[in-house]
């Protein structure tokens, strides 16, 4: 998996309401893209932006970056936001739902009993 992570700029208040409605439309125009499996918009205590994007790899990031749906976003955004987002990507190297179990889901085998509890919040 491939995610991105993308820091906006400050969103000045006044235009909150307008910047979250276009992330909304943006995932409508963007949804039906290949590999695009997750897009998220989430808000920090400090006030800050960030949004999630995972994808199943790079190169189905890079293709979906290339449409033209992706310039009429970006297009949008600017009529927003005077400033672009700054973005980080990484490739995903362990995922919880590999991690349940001593083999990462791969060993075919069992342990006996019920399961692992695993008490912890990230």
């Amino acid at each position: 998996m491939f995610v991105v992570i993308a820091t906006f700029p400050e969103v000045p208040t006044e235009l909150d309401g307008e910047f979250r409605a276009w992330f909304a439309w943006s995932n409508n125009r963007l949804g039906q893209a290949e590999g695009l499996s997750g897009r998220r918009l989430m808000l920090a205590a400090d006030g800050t932006y960030v949004a999630l994007v995972e994808h199943t790899s790079a190169e189905t990031f890079a293709a979906m970056q290339g449409t033209e749906v992706a310039a009429e976003v970006h297009a949008r955004l600017g009529e927003i936001l005077h400033e672009r987002p700054r973005h980080t990507a990484y490739e995903v190297v362990v995922d919880a739902a590999e991690s349940r179990s001593c083999c990462g889901g791969q060993g075919g085998h069992h342990h006996g009993g019920a399961g692992v509890r695993i008490d912890a919040t990230v």
